[in-house]
């Protein structure tokens, strides 16, 4: 059966199909992870239909996102080590017409170099396990991917206490071993480093499969020369099936 469901934040793309497949007394799968600080459709599907992933994974998807502008992380998001912060305070309409001139530069196709921090594995082991023990050694992949529209659609500020407030708030959903403890000390100690206000953009895209979300958000950020990380994500669409035709989960 091919299950459209709406993944929470927090929650495990894998542990939910799983959940899904137990209480149907059936095997299940997934296609198209979704982050664990991301929401939205996620097709599950037991039975027979779990032949048919590799079709239903080749499909276009919709995110709509937020990117905050004043930090990076190791990750590209909220569940990650801060690795860059930019102290003085950030001129949103300067960073808006920068980022207007760069987004045409990202449509169409292009090799994505793949998030450390990401699904999948390498020679056994997960790319986080990989990633956490060591970066520097870590493989460098690069998927070949289109993007079909990227467009912003609001600009707004948003203080460094409602920023850290959302940091603790989404972080302490999510479920499993993501170094939560730890990134949420590393958040605190640069708090006060962080600028009063920073820039928050909301964008949407149609991409095609393989497309991180987040290393987007990585590549603006490394084009625009200015520290940015992903503040959320949610897929709209993934393939035929809309948030519409999903089921809520918890």
């Amino acid at each position: 059966m091919i299950i459209p469901v709406y993944k929470p934040l927090g929650a495990s793309s894998h542990q939910l199909a799983a959940k899904i497949g137990l209480a149907r007394g059936e095997k299940a799968t997934h296609t198209g992870t979704l982050d664990p600080l991301a929401e939205g459709v996620l097709v599950v599907l037991t039975g027979e239909d779990r032949f048919k992933k590799v079709e239903l994974s080749n499909t276009q998807k919709t995110y709509v996102f937020e990117i905050v502008f004043g930090l990076t992380t190791d990750t590209h998001d909220l569940l990650g080590l801060p690795t860059g912060i930019r102290k003085s305070q950030l001129e949103l309409q300067n960073i808006e017409t920068a980022l207007k001139v760069a987004l045409p530069g990202f449509l169409g196709k292009s090799q994505q170099l793949q998030p450390n921090f990401s699904a999948g594995r390498h020679n056994g082991k997960s790319f986080f396990e990989l990633a956490k023990k060591n970066q520097n050694t870590f493989p460098k992949i690069k998927n070949s991917i289109t993007i079909y529209s990227l467009t912003l659609v609001e600009s707004s500020l948003i203080s460094r206490k409602k920023l850290l407030e959302k940091h603790v708030e989404r972080v302490s959903l999510v479920t499993g071993d993501f170094r939560q403890k730890e990134i949420l000390a590393a958040w605190q100690r640069i708090a006060k480093q962080l600028p009063a206000m920073l820039p928050l953009f909301h964008l949407e895209a149609t991409v095609s499969k393989r497309t991180y979300i987040r290393a987007l958000v990585r590549d603006l950020s490394q084009t625009l020369t200015i520290p940015a990380t992903t503040f959320s994500i949610v897929r709209l669409k993934n393939g035929a099936y809309s948030t519409e035709d999903c089921t809520p989960q918890t």
